[in-house]
C-alpha cells in the first residue's frame, strides 16, 4: 500500500505560523505558503530574496504577504543576533553564524507537532482540492513530477477527505 498524504490540524500549523520564534515562523510560513521542501529552505540564500521573490534555481516564487512580514521579522532578528557574520544562508542559528554552512535539518523544525514534509504534503493537498486535481499547475507550482502529482490527487479518495467529491478516477 502506497502512503497516502493526509491533511493536517490547522492548529499546530497556525500556532507555529505565529511563533515567537521568528526563525520557525518563516520556515512553517515558507512551506505552508509556497510549499517548499525543508531541504530547500534550508538552503535558501540572502542573495536569492529580491525584493519580495524568492529565487530557487530556475524559478521565482513571488513571496506571500504573510512570508514577507515573516522574513522581515526574522531579518531584523538575525541582524540584530549576528550583526557581523559572513553566513550566506537565510536561516542561521548560534552554531551556523560563525561559519559558513546551513543549518541542521532539525532547525527550525524541533519542537513543532508536525514535519516539514507532512506540512508541504497538507499544502500540496489543499492545492490539489482547490484545483480539482489541475496536475499540470500542481507540478508546476510545487516542483514535482506527473507521477507524485496524481499520489496527491488519488489521495482526495480517502475517507480522511469525507464529504468532498473525490478528484480523478
Amino acid at each position: 500500500a502506497k502512503n497516502v498524504p493526509l491533511p493536517l490540524n490547522t492548529e499546530p500549523i497556525a500556532a507555529a505560523l505565529n511563533s515567537t520564534d521568528p526563525a520557525t515562523a518563516l520556515a512553517v510560513a515558507l512551506v505552508a505558503f509556497h510549499g517548499l521542501r525543508s531541504t530547500e529552505v534550508r538552503e535558501i540564500k540572502l542573495v536569492d530574496v529580491i525584493d519580495g521573490r524568492l529565487r530557487l534555481g530556475e524559478r521565482e516564487i513571488p513571496l506571500a504577504e504573510p512570508v514577507r512580514a515573516r522574513l522581515g521579522a526574522w531579518l531584523d532578528q538575525r541582524q540584530e543576533r549576528w550583526p557581523a557574520t559572513a553566513n550566506p544562508y537565510l536561516l542561521v542559528n548560534r552554531r551556523t553564524a560563525p561559519r559558513l554552512t546551513p543549518v541542521s535539518r532539525p532547525f527550525p523544525w524541533k519542537g513543532l507537532q508536525f514535519k516539514a514534509q507532512s506540512l508541504r504534503e497538507d499544502r500540496i493537498l489543499e492545492e490539489v482540492r482547490a484545483t480539482g486535481g489541475d496536475v499540470r499547475l500542481v507540478c508546476e507550482l510545487f516542483h514535482m513530477s506527473v507521477e507524485g502529482a496524481m499520489r496527491y490527487v488519488a489521495a482526495l479518495g480517502h475517507p480522511a477527505f469525507s464529504g468532498q467529491e473525490p478528484v480523478g478516477s
